[in-house]
């Protein structure tokens, strides 16, 4: 689908003003000038914003561009596919990664992405294995995101 401006802006507006509410429900860090709502209020406002200037664009070219249409890439049946395969591939990481933890699956969904987009399979391998422990330690280590853990490979980090 493909929307055009105003259409656009009035979904990020509802979005930016979402995401700033549920934002002001964050309870304050005690001696701190900002806390666990900072930054969300950022971002949804600048969301808003963003909705807004589209709105304002959507406005000034109403009836030049259609209200919704079909993408180009969307008249592709193989496009589609690819589309459903991916989202099957994070359903299936949300089901399975608390059981078989991040490192398996993270490796398995970017391995099959690549390989259902052509790579070659030697450098899926390569980037899937670089990219799953680069991910892991920028979330698990630096970010500290508690990841899902998987019993034989929790030794690694």
């Amino acid at each position: 689908m493909k929307f055009n401006d105003l259409s656009l802006g009035l979904i990020v507006l509802i979005g930016g003003i979402a995401v700033f509410l549920s934002a002001l429900q964050f309870t304050p860090i005690p001696g701190q000038a900002y806390g666990a709502d900072t930054m969300p209020r950022v971002i949804g406002a600048g969301t808003i914003i963003l909705g807004l200037v589209l709105i304002v664009r959507g406005v000034m070219t109403d009836g030049m561009v259609p209200r919704l249409a079909r993408a180009e890439w969307a008249h592709s049946p193989r496009a589609i596919l690819n589309l459903l395969i991916a989202i099957a591939l994070v359903i299936l990481y949300i089901v399975f990664s608390p059981s078989i933890g991040f490192v398996i699956c993270a490796l398995a969904l970017q391995l099959a992405l690549m390989l259902m987009r052509g790579v070659r399979p030697i450098p899926a391998i390569i980037v899937s294995i670089i990219a799953t422990v680069v991910i892991q330690q920028a979330f698990g280590r630096l970010l500290l995101v508690p990841l899902p853990r998987n019993a034989a490979f929790g030794f690694l980090w």
